[in-house]
């Protein structure tokens, strides 16, 4: 029986299917080609814009990092450069095509007539530029122009003149341009309202046409009859009577600039518009736009046409435009132009008077040079008034002024001044307003004004003193000190106050009117002592302000010398400091001291520089004191002193004194023990009493059996066995003498001996004591008893 054929042999019928669509296979290249045309019309709509400026030079230019500002926002970035050979837009110069890619947004300034230029950090006379440049670095610049769209430009080499903001534009015609510049301010009333855009010269050359921009909210100021002047650089007029020199500000002086004022005669005219010219005068005077004030003077005066001022606390507010005679011949009749900044002020409490010329650093060359000036003090009244009565001197003191109202009296001022500053702890706090002597021509009065905000500086216990000049001291060990409190006070003088040495914190405040002393110097003002009488030989060199002192601290100081009545010394009064009155006692000794040169040595060198001064030794009597005789050189302690000291006082009989002194050195085998203290002959003049101190550490050395001999001079022995043989205790004993002593071996060297033992003092040793060594234990140092 056959067999089916399998299933798998027999072939599947086909079939057939009916398509739905596009195949998946074409759909990602139609969602890219989608993506690249969205691409294609951001940058097209939204993408950066390449346009290419055209620089005569690449310097300060970075590919990548230079970037193009507007606004003071960054809206595109240097991305190439390229050199551009004898470019037409240059002349035939070579130049340099930068690439700069720009943010889509500042396409609107990508226009013709925009102008770009390279920012850098510039300084010059005229003034600072791209400052900004220093932090971000160079950058281009963009004013934007008007026309259509373009992409290729030609940078200038200076920022555009033209300055952009609403505002008024006016021509000023000069003869001159002076110091302006583009940029200088232009001033009203000293506060800045404009900037010089431009200028250039007239057609024919005649003149200088310079372009102002005057900003809108100060535009109505300009008026048809305004006045424009030169406010550019220092103007100086000079004459017998003084130099002028005058200046509107700093800036004015560095990059010029121009000030206006509108008369009061000229301020209903019309307001100045777009392109009115005016003329520039050269200063204010000239422009004749000041108001004009009368001054009476009684009696003649020294003033300068067209160059003495007028100051207001410093500042000019005005000048002499006339000086004339009055009818009746007794005074001066001024006429002044005052500023107009002080219309308001000109009324029945305004005062003018004279002032000297006066030397301050602190206005510059401008008081060094001129002479008188004219003062005022401007007040607030209920009337207008032009004309004035002026006083010939000014005035010594102003209770109008605000503040605390002191006077301070004094025997001489020294270089004080009208205006010298008042100072607290080196701070200015006041001013002198004025001087005068006194009634009876015993002193000064000085009137001084501390100002509201430290008025409560001032009470009871208060001093005050001179600052005025240079206070200078000098010694050897020191050097040289110079003391001031400021460069101002060195010229014009100046007063310090603080608080005195006994303060108390119930003192009461200062009042006006209260009158107080005025020290010499700060030293003065904090020390209080009693005076003492010195009487003086008159040849020792002693000034007044020459220290007394005691132990290297001054104590007092010489206030005043006077030759005695019977006209044989000097007497001089001298100030004990407060803690120093305990020297005004009795068996105080006072003594002289200045420069020593002698063979026994050199000491007080210092005095060479200083000068002398009197030392003082305390005594130790309980009454007052205050009448001294001055010695003329340190008195030596006496046989009686010497015994009270820890030390050993010894008494050596010798036939003669030979070269020995007070101060002669004791010697124990060539080594300083102690030193004469004195000498006097004996009660039968038979022989002589040298007064030996041996010092504490070394008293041991002395005992019963030692012997003294005379160390002056030299001992010189010749043999022809031994030779030359010179012997001397040292070089000082050689030139000032000196004595020696040498103690026996233990055994035969005796007990200690006490003050007040006798030895004979021999000429010359003997060799057998030359050959004495005994061990003998020293006392303890003294510094060592305090350790």
């Amino acid at each position: 029986m056959s067999e089916s054929p399998m299933d798998y042999d027999v072939p599947p019928a086909g079939v057939a299917r009916r398509s739905r669509g596009i195949s998946l296979v074409w759909l990602l290249p139609l969602i890219a080609a989608a993506i690249a045309v969205w691409l294609l019309y951001e940058d097209f709509t939204q993408g950066d814009i390449k346009a290419t400026i055209l620089f005569s030079s690449g310097d300060g230019l970075v590919k990548g990092k230079t970037v193009v500002k507007y606004s003071g926002v960054e809206i595109g970035v240097v991305e190439d450069f390229r050199l551009v050979p004898s470019a037409k837009e240059l002349d035939g110069q070579d130049g340099v095509i930068a690439e700069v890619r720009f943010n889509h947004s500042a396409a609107y300034l990508l226009t013709r007539g925009s102008k770009f230029w390279l920012v850098k950090p510039e300084v010059s006379l005229t003034g600072v530029r791209g400052l900004e440049a220093l932090v971000s670095g160079n950058f281009i610049a963009i004013e934007p122009g008007s026309g259509p769209a373009q992409k290729h430009f030609v940078a200038v080499t200076e920022p555009p003149t033209y300055v952009r903001g609403d505002g008024l534009r006016v021509t000023l015609k000069s003869p001159r341009l002076a110091s302006l510049n583009r940029g200088s301010p232009v001033y009203y009333r000293q506060l800045e309202v404009g900037k010089v855009e431009n200028y250039q010269l007239t057609d024919d050359a005649s003149e200088v046409e310079i372009s102002l921009f005057i900003r809108r909210p100060y535009a109505h100021l300009v008026r048809r009859g305004s006045r424009f002047w030169n406010t550019s650089g220092i103007s100086i007029q000079g004459g017998i009577g003084g130099v002028n020199v005058e200046l509107e500000s700093l800036a004015s002086l560095i990059a010029g600039g121009v000030s206006f004022y509108t008369p009061d005669a000229q301020r209903h005219s019309p307001e100045a518009v777009d392109g009115n010219a005016f003329k520039l005068y050269k200063n204010f005077a000239a422009a004749d736009a000041g108001i004009p004030v009368t001054l009476n003077f009684d009696r003649g005066v020294s003033l300068s046409e067209g160059a003495t001022e007028v100051i207001y606390e410093g500042i000019k507010v005005g000048e002499v435009s006339r000086v004339k005679a009055k009818p009746d011949i007794e005074g001066m009749s001024v006429e002044v132009l005052m500023d107009p900044i002080t219309d308001d002020l000109l009324s029945e409490n305004t005062r003018f008077w004279l002032a000297p010329p006066t030397l301050d650093f602190t206005s510059g060359v401008n008081d060094l040079l001129k002479g008188n000036r004219i003062e005022v003090d401007l007040r607030k009244g209920k009337r207008s008034v032009r004309t004035f009565s002026a006083a010939s001197k000014p005035p010594q003191r102003d209770p109008r002024v605000p503040g605390l109202h002191l006077t301070l009296t004094a025997r001489s001022t020294g270089s004080l001044q009208r205006g010298a500053a008042v100072y607290y702890r080196h701070v200015e706090v006041g001013k002198v307003q004025g001087m005068s002597l006194m009634p009876d021509g015993s002193g000064v009065e000085v009137y001084i004004v501390i100002d509201p905000p430290y008025a409560h500086l001032v009470n009871s216990d208060s001093r005050f003193w001179n600052v005025s000049g240079v206070r200078a001291s000098a010694s050897l060990q020191e050097g040289i000190e110079v003391e001031t409190d400021s460069l101002l006070s060195v010229v014009r003088g100046g007063i310090a106050f603080g608080t005195g040495p006994h303060h108390s914190k119930n003192a009461e405040r200062a009042r006006n009117g209260d009158n107080f002393r005025l020290y010499r110097s700060r030293d003065d003002a904090q020390e209080e002592g009693i005076n003492i009488y010195i009487d003086l030989q008159g040849d020792e060199g002693l000034k007044v302000g020459a220290p007394l002192r005691y132990r290297g601290i001054q104590v007092g100081e010489i206030t005043r010398m006077r030759l005695t009545l019977e006209m044989d010394g000097v007497r001089a009064r001298a100030r004990l400091y407060r803690r120093a009155e305990r020297f005004a006692r009795t068996g105080t000794r006072v003594w002289v001291v200045g420069p020593k040169l002698g063979l026994d040595g050199v000491s007080n060198l210092e005095t060479l520089v200083t000068g002398p001064y009197l030392e003082l030794d305390p005594g130790n009597g309980n009454d007052p004191q205050t009448e001294f005789v001055a010695m003329s050189a340190k008195p030596e302690p006496d046989l009686a002193d010497t015994m009270m000291m820890p030390g050993l006082a010894l008494i050596l009989n010798a036939p003669r004194r030979g070269s020995l002194n007070r101060g002669s050195p004791v010697y124990y085998r060539q080594v300083k023990v102690g030193q004469v203290t004195g000498y006097q002959l004996g009660e039968l003049a038979d022989r002589v009493y040298i007064y030996v101190y041996i010092e504490p550490h070394f008293r041991t050395l002395v005992r019963e059996h030692s012997r003294f001999w005379n160390a002056s001079g030299v001992d010189v022995n010749f043999g022809l066995k031994t030779g030359l043989d010179v012997h001397t205790e040292s070089t000082q004993s050689l030139l000032a003498g000196g004595i020696a002593f040498a103690t026996p071996n233990n055994p035969e060297m005796g007990r200690e001996v006490e003050s007040g033992s006798h030895y004979p003092l021999y000429g010359k040793p003997e060799d057998e004591w030359l050959l004495w060594s005994p061990k003998i234990e020293l006392y303890p140092a003294l510094e060592d008893s305090f350790k």
